[in-house]
């Protein structure tokens, strides 16, 4: 049989399939993801949610109930309310500071030649082969008023007297920005990869300036990368509570850290999963817009 017959049978064989056959085709090749993320994602958020209704009452971890109340006291609770300010604004503050420095890291990456390439990508790494811990005592031993940071600033004569930013807002930014900095470079290097790098030598040849080639060109192909990867440290910052408690002052409560609290603390465990639940709503809401406001621009970029 030649190649066209073989090709007229094949075609005979699609057109005869049902078509109900090709719409459940990518459900079936997504149901081994779908059962994983079910499994392991969607059953315990139900379980968190229907924990959030129980009553919690004398020293029990929780009663089974049916009620409002633990919903109801985040509205009228004023720690709650700054919780939840106080945590927008770090992760926004540390999200922002975070895609600037993760942006220019993965473009110098990118701009250099392969040979740097390995020992830059080594050095983004390093955050990840460490645990949280690990890097709260390094940050422990760089912000006291005798850490490094103080010592190195009075020897280079730019101050007189040692200072501390330990237990500072300041130092909890820092923290949350060094954790999620590698995510946002090796998400924004993925974007700079897929460039054609020769688009920065057409430019110069039809005589546009670097800054220009930046906003006209390089800034436009790496928008879709910029909001992945804000909205990936937004999520790590928002979640993050083991940082801003160690390097910040008493008086920052994040969500995360009202969570265990309750969690471990005070043993409420309907008003610890309350709490998630309402995390969990905000972060996906926040997700929704930045994904919204990314189609648009694509929208109207096509």
């Amino acid at each position: 049989m030649s190649g066209a017959s073989e090709t007229a049978v094949l075609d005979s064989h699609a057109a005869r399939r049902p078509a109900w056959s090709a719409a459940l085709m990518p459900w079936l090749l997504m149901s081994p993801a779908l059962l994983i993320a079910i499994a392991f994602f969607g059953l315990p958020i139900l379980f968190m949610g229907r924990m959030s209704f129980n009553a919690h009452i004398d020293q029990r971890f929780y009663v089974p109930d049916f009620t409002w109340d633990n919903y109801a006291a985040m509205l009228t609770d004023p720690t709650f309310r700054n919780a939840i300010w106080t945590t927008a604004r770090l992760a926004l503050i540390s999200s922002i500071a975070t895609v600037i420095i993760g942006y220019a890291f993965a473009m110098l990456v990118w701009l250099k030649p392969k040979r740097w390439r390995l020992a830059f990508v080594a050095l983004a790494l390093c955050p990840l082969l460490i645990s949280e811990i690990s890097i709260i005592f390094g940050w422990w031993m760089f912000f006291p008023k005798n850490g490094l940071l103080s010592y190195a600033l009075v020897s280079s004569g730019l101050i007189t007297d040692k200072i501390s930013l330990m237990y500072t807002e300041f130092a909890a930014f820092v923290g949350l920005t060094y954790v999620t900095l590698p995510f946002c470079f090796f998400i924004l290097l993925s974007i700079f990869d897929g460039i054609d790098k020769k688009v920065l030598e057409a430019s110069a040849d039809l005589g546009a300036a670097p800054l220009r080639t930046f906003h006209e060109v390089l800034l436009p192909l790496t928008k879709g990368g910029i909001a992945a990867a804000f909205a990936q440290s937004f999520i790590w910052a928002v979640g993050t509570y083991a940082t801003p408690s160690a390097l910040g002052p008493d008086t920052l409560w994040t969500i995360g850290y009202l969570i265990q609290e309750q969690m471990l603390g005070k043993h409420n465990w309907p008003r610890a999963a309350a709490f998630s639940i309402v995390l969990t709503i905000g972060v996906a809401i926040v997700m929704m817009i930045i994904r919204m406001l990314s189609s648009k621009r694509t929208a109207l970029n096509g």
